[in-house]
């Protein structure tokens, strides 16, 4: 019997976004001037970070010019992944979202422990910085870990399939990760030198509230 792409169907698939917005990355300056700058200015919340800064969720909210087109980007990718997934494309309902994001700025040592977003559709994360070269004892550094939801994943050890249960992202200035918010996740500690800011997000449809 032959095995033909036709036959095989995609089952309990969790679709991931992992893009790269580089016409974005010139707005990447401002951006993280703005950050820290608000994080010098509040004190900030605790949710799943462990150390570091991370803003009230009314972020995307901001009348700075570079989070106003970054709200817009996240809004079309936001978009265009709901009506990939769709039953039916053309449902206007694809079109009625909302939007909310926070600021992360993390440095030496501090991470985000694993959790998930409830009532939330989508989640997803921006990256004003990357992660540069991690140190040798510290291979994982500031690495975003999505968990394989499937039970027995993690029993698989072919990691040259796609039955591999593990997932990993050694993000750069201007990537783009966007994930359902079911999705359990986790940022390694960072051990960089420099200052790792992100902008993570969550799009909510009424249904979900």
């Amino acid at each position: 019997m032959s095995v033909t792409p036709d036959r095989i169907l995609s089952v309990f698939a969790t679709p991931i976004v992992n893009t790269q917005l580089d016409a974005f990355t010139q707005h990447n300056e401002a951006l993280a001037t703005h950050i820290r700058a608000c994080a010098k200015a509040t004190i900030g919340v605790a949710r799943s970070n462990v150390g570091g800064w991370h803003s009230s969720n009314d972020f995307l909210s901001q009348g700075h010019p570079a989070v106003i087109a970054l709200r817009e980007e996240i809004r079309q990718a936001v978009q265009a992944l709901s009506k990939t997934v769709a039953r039916d494309p053309d449902d206007e309902r694809h079109n009625d979202f909302r939007l909310e994001g926070w600021a992360n700025l993390a440095r030496f040592g501090q991470y985000h422990s694993l959790h998930s977003h409830p009532n939330a559709c989508w989640s997803g994360v921006y990256y004003v910085t990357g992660n540069p070269e991690a140190p040798p004892e510290y291979p994982l550094s500031g690495r975003l870990e999505l968990i394989d939801p499937r039970p027995g994943a993690s029993l698989s050890y072919a990691d040259h399939t796609m039955l591999y249960g593990r997932f990993m992202v050694n993000p750069s200035p201007g990537q783009m990760v966007l994930f359902p918010g079911w999705l359990q996740h986790v940022v390694h500690p960072y051990f960089g030198e420099d200052e790792r800011i992100t902008v993570a997000f969550n799009a909510s449809f009424p249904e979900d509230a």
